[in-house]
């Protein structure tokens, strides 16, 4: 091979290289946009980033924590069940609840695999309790701890409220951090009491105060055992220092404190204790107290409550004397059919009017299973409303402070000779203001809202139970039911067995997919992207916007061209100079003389906003009339003596001529309309009217934002634009060349 030839395939190679290292930098944030978009929620922000998902993978394993029987698993409150629910679900006895600490997972076969079940009865319990309330009550103890056993009830709901006081992952007592900022905060105080004696407060202690009646022997004795003290407390000092540092140092993490932490804690302390000298001098004696209540006194509190943490968990197995082994629970999670099967079974079934099962049957559909409890409480808040307005409200201005009346009384029950004490002076006036015919339709209905508030306060409870029930594939026989809510929490029902004694069950949890679920777990971030506004109205709009804006440019961009290219008249250089040179002015500047036309139409938050003031583009123009000016005049001057008009002779020419011209200018305009933000932000209101971009900002909030669903709604978001692109390349390109442009 010659040196020329060499260096002609060498040039030739680092070319292809180098494009193909370009196309895959332009490709990657596209590739990586994609990617995003597969994964779940806790996936974005893991470091390194990962080109994959466990989206992909067929099995997972999770991370569950136990959680309160009476944690909220009902979901989104809407106004009405907001107005009639307490504020938490009662304590439930047989519930045992474990919270998944990960990605929601949304179906799926789960395994709960424990190694060994251990329980016992009831009156078991109420022992443990009360051998705990003693000890407590009998032995020095931090207050704060003493504080949880104040209420001393032994029931199995005190248990449970105890047992997360102090051993909750998320604020527990003997969370690791807490309690050495608890003992660390205790050390900090006894280093400040001896930092100010040593400032010169020691002399003020009853044990060196020296009086003008000692005499010069009895002085140096005094002073003598003044430096002993303060030997003592240097050496104290010093000691807690250690401790300190050891507590900032070792004791950092948000795991709970182990038995072996708990007894490393307490030798340190112990060894502390024992420099603590119990003085038999008739001078030093008289500091006992002091010692005793500033270091000794503290000391054995921290010591007994790292003893209880030991205390309580031998106490507590120790108790469970029944086992089972090996055992584990499998559940397939519902999925849309089986949550109608069950909620269409157990309504009927409900202890509930039959006006309102009646409804509730009526509403139901296997589509809107997931929606069925916030239509049919819409719908009878509608039918509420409606009959207010038919037998209260005279006039439609009158319609908000009936309703208001109405719940007033169904709230508060007010007798009618007290009104004035509860009622406000508009209610009173309004309430006065009714004939004898529209006050009894007004307790009627009062007494109609109350039945609702007390339907609706059951209710939420019932539908999220209801269609939270799975089956159960495999269990052992003391288990009723299993739930599984909100994409993360799976209730345990138990038969005859206290939930108490599984608090500190912590099992193995797996979750299995078919190849369908792996499927649906891949998009599941489109799903719920496009649930989370209404996306199918934003496509119409940005679709109807950037058709007809794209249409009404083409139009006029190729009749303007045609002047320009074509037709001869007075000042048309300058003309078309004077549009070039509004390409200059930033499309910023236009924003406010803009809106202010449009608000002068009263066409904000319309059609005719998003379409009107983008139909002319000047580049447009430009660009077919380059496109006009490369065909030859010939044909002009042919289509005249053949009579055509100048009309004619454009659309049936001109046009069919510059079609690569045309379809880059409507390309252009298309992906400009399909893009455009800051415009229709400014000028829509309603969600009704927004389109895909403006919707796009449905995922960013003031608490963050939720990046693989943005993603997700990017990547269906510029599909269109995509596929549209991919088939009009050639005409895109060869508009270019042909239009005269030059990059």
């Amino acid at each position: 091979m010659t040196y020329n030839k060499f260096w002609k395939t060498f040039v030739t190679v680092a070319i292809y290289l180098l494009t193909a290292a370009g196309a895959l930098i332009m490709i990657l944030p596209f590739a990586w946009m994609i990617i995003t978009s597969f994964k779940s929620e806790g996936e974005v922000n893991d470091w390194p980033p990962k080109w994959t998902s466990k989206n992909f993978y067929s099995s997972r394993q999770l991370n569950v924590q136990t959680s309160r029987s009476n944690v909220s698993g009902k979901g989104n409150f809407n106004l009405a069940e907001f107005r009639a629910v307490s504020s938490e679900d009662p304590f439930e006895s047989n519930k045992l609840v474990y919270y998944i600490n990960d990605d929601p997972v949304y179906r799926g076969k789960f395994e709960l695999k424990f190694d060994t079940i251990d329980y016992s009865s009831s009156e078991s319990l109420g022992i443990i309790l009360q051998q705990m309330d003693d000890y407590i009550s009998n032995t020095q103890v931090r207050d704060d701890l003493a504080a949880f056993f104040a209420v001393g009830e032994n029931t199995p709901g005190f248990f449970e409220e105890l047992y997360f006081n102090l051993f909750s992952p998320d604020d527990g007592y003997y969370k690791k951090i807490v309690m050495a900022r608890l003992i660390s905060s205790d050390i900090s105080k006894m280093i400040t009491y001896i930092n100010r004696l040593n400032e010169g407060n020691i002399d003020k202690l009853v044990a060196f105060r020296i009086s003008d009646s000692m005499s010069s022997q009895e002085i140096t004795e005094v002073m003598a055992k003044k430096e002993v003290f303060s030997s003592d407390l240097a050496l104290l000092k010093e000691k807690l220092i250690e401790i300190k540092n050891i507590l900032d140092n070792n004791y950092k993490g948000s795991e709970m404190l182990s038995i072996d932490d708990a007894s490393a804690l307490k030798t340190l302390l112990l060894d502390f204790a024992s420099l603590i000298n119990a003085y038999d001098d008739p001078i030093l004696s008289k500091n006992n107290q002091i010692m005793l209540n500033q270091f000794y006194n503290p000391v054995v509190k921290n010591v007994n409550t790292l003893e209880f943490l030991t205390y309580f968990t031998n106490s507590f197995k120790k108790v469970q004397s029944e086992k089972f082994s090996g055992q584990s629970i499998i559940f397939k999670v519902a999925q849309k059919d089986k949550m109608y099967e069950n909620f269409a079974a157990d309504i009927k079934q409900a202890d509930f009017p039959d006006f309102f099962k009646d409804e509730v049957s009526r509403l139901l559909t296997k589509d809107n299973i997931l929606e069925i409890k916030d239509i049919v409480i819409l719908q009878m808040e509608k039918e509420m409303t409606d009959n207010i307005r038919i037998k209260l409200s005279s006039q439609p201005s009158d319609l908000s402070a009936c309703i208001s009346l109405v719940l007033d009384i169904a709230k508060l029950s007010p007798d009618e000779n007290e009104f004035e004490n509860y009622l406000g002076e508009n209610e009173l006036k309004l309430y006065e203001s009714f004939d004898d015919n529209k006050k009894e339709d007004l307790f009627e209905l009062a007494g109609k809202r109350r039945e609702y508030d007390s339907i609706f306060s059951r209710f939420g409870k019932f539908y999220a139970d209801s269609v939270s029930t799975v089956d159960i594939l495999q269990a052992p026989s003391f288990v009723k039911t299993i739930r599984y809510k909100n994409n993360s929490i799976i209730e345990i029902i138990t038969d005859n067995v206290l939930s108490t004694w599984f608090l500190e069950e912590k099992p193995l949890v797996k979750v299995t997919f078919t190849f369908g679920e792996v499927f649906k777990n891949i998009f599941q971030s489109y799903v719920i992207a496009w649930n989370a506004a209404p996306f199918s109205r934003y496509y119409l709009n940005t679709i109807f916007m950037a058709l007809l804006t794209t249409f009404f440019e083409i139009i006029l961009a190729a009749m303007a061209a045609f002047a320009f290219a074509k037709l001869e008249f007075y000042g048309k250089n300058i003309i078309f100079s004077l549009f070039l040179s509004t390409m200059m002015i930033p499309g910023e500047v236009m924003l406010v003389p803009n809106y202010i036309t449009i608000s002068k139409f009263q066409w904000v938050d319309s059609y005719y906003a998003l379409i009107v003031p983008w139909v002319v583009s000047v580049f447009a123009i430009f660009l077919l009339r380059q496109q006009f000016l490369s065909l030859p005049n010939d044909l002009w001057d042919a289509a005249k003596i053949d009579g055509s008009s100048s009309w004619r002779f454009l659309w049936t020419v001109m046009v069919p001529l510059s079609k690569p011209s045309i379809l880059t200018g409507g390309l252009l305009k298309f992906v400009g309309s399909w893009n455009a933000f800051l415009w229709v932000l400014i000028v829509t209101k309603s969600p009704e009217m927004r389109t895909l971009a403006v919707g796009l900002q449905t995922f960013t909030t003031d608490a963050g934002t939720k990046y693989n669903l943005l993603m997700a709604a990017s990547t269906f978001s510029i599909l269109p634009v995509v596929i549209i692109f991919i088939f009009l390349q050639r005409y895109f390109v060869e508009g270019i060349a042909r239009s005269g442009l030059k990059g």
